[in-house]
């Protein structure tokens, strides 16, 4: 089973509701027409395979400016490892990434604890993390040194970004705000870093709801009641001038709304609803990523592929290879060689990180 299910619920009655839904909130824009994925004319293609450590399946890499790239493993029970693993520019192998707390003030809980869930670069190209809460702690953003593993800062989220049922699967960083899918209590949740406060947005709505069974490898995710299961609002991608943003559940569709509808306080929440545009529908997919000219690449784990879809609005196959149904959140990171303008994406997928050059 791919290791990016943390939580899961049924799908029964899941039609009959959203039918609800749909007659009780406004319903978001969406495209008349969806053209069909396309293989591209020239193919994405593995160009580098390395082993990752451990007993635990790895859940998200993230290149950064440097060169180098942070992954994220899974939480397991038998798994005693480090949770974070940095290849550094050129590598062949991995290195633990141990946070260091000795430089937080006296007020920062340390190490104690500590279990991250998702990664994120900010437009500065630095290194944050949401840290779930466990051991009766509040979920925590983390700022860290990616080389030396220094803890820069650590911020306690307000109360009003959490609810009984939060569980943060995917964070978003631009200047002092933060965006943070949280698949537990189904919302897209804002944090001002530097008032220290919290909206949450779109709870329960269509737009943070999974409609349709997770498929992967062509088979749908069974519980152990026999009922298929689906997921709710689980990833984020975040333009990197931080003016738009990309939500949406494994099995999609992508939502596309403009960041003033969640920084802007005069904003009505009927008017954020109707600026929300459905941007795209997809397979399941294990998470979604974003280059520098806005163009979208999705992990389809339904059928083992790497998808793009661009500002055309025009959906392309990139690459079809069988360890894709195991993929976790991919990265993308831009060309360092002459052979490969269009950048890398870097995707764990088990207890392996590929490398895919684009075309």
């Amino acid at each position: 089973m791919v290791a990016f299910l943390p939580k899961l619920r049924r799908s029964a009655c899941c039609t009959a509701l959203f039918t609800l839904a749909l007659t009780l909130r406004p319903v978001p824009a969406q495209a008349a027409h969806e053209r069909p994925w396309l293989a591209d004319t020239a193919a994405a293609k593995i160009s580098q395979t390395i082993s990752l450590p451990g007993k635990a399946l790895w859940r998200q890499a993230l290149p950064l400016a440097d060169g180098s790239v942070i992954l994220l493993r899974e939480p397991a029970s038998d798994e005693n490892g480090p949770f974070l693993a940095r290849l550094a520019a050129g590598a062949s192998e991995t290195t633990p990434l141990i946070p260091v707390w000795s430089s937080t003030d006296d007020k920062a809980r340390g190490p104690k604890g500590f279990a991250p869930s998702a990664l994120a670069c900010d437009d500065s190209g630095t290194l944050w993390l949401i840290d779930r809460a466990t051991a009766g702690f509040p979920p925590r953003l983390i700022h860290l040194d990616p080389v030396s593993g220094k803890v820069l800062s650590e911020l306690d989220l307000p109360p009003e970004a959490i609810v009984q049922n939060t569980a943060f699967t995917t964070l978003a960083v631009h200047g002092q705000t933060a965006y943070l899918a949280d698949e537990g209590g189904v919302s897209l949740t804002m944090v001002d870093m530097a008032r220290h406060q919290a909206t949450r947005f779109f709870a329960g709505y269509p737009t943070s709801r999974g409609h349709l069974p997770l498929t992967i490898d062509h088979h749908p995710v069974m519980g152990t009641d026999g009922h298929p299961l689906t997921r709710d609002i689980a990833y984020l991608a975040l333009e990197t001038n931080g003016k738009w943003l990309y939500e949406q559940a494994p099995t999609g569709p992508i939502f596309r709304l403009s960041t003033d509808l969640l920084t802007d306080p005069s904003v009505t929440p009927s008017e954020q609803m109707e600026g929300v545009t459905q941007w795209r529908g997809t397979p399941t997919v294990s998470g979604m990523t974003l280059d520098d000219k806005a163009t979208l690449y999705l992990t389809d784990i339904e059928n083992g592929r790497l998808l793009s879809f661009d500002t055309a609005r025009l959906p392309h196959i990139l690459l079809v290879a069988p360890q894709l149904v195991q993929a976790g959140i991919p990265g993308w990171a831009r060309s360092r060689g002459d052979n490969d303008k269009s950048g890398q994406i870097w995707v764990p997928a088990g207890h392996t990180l590929l490398r895919i050059d684009l075309p």
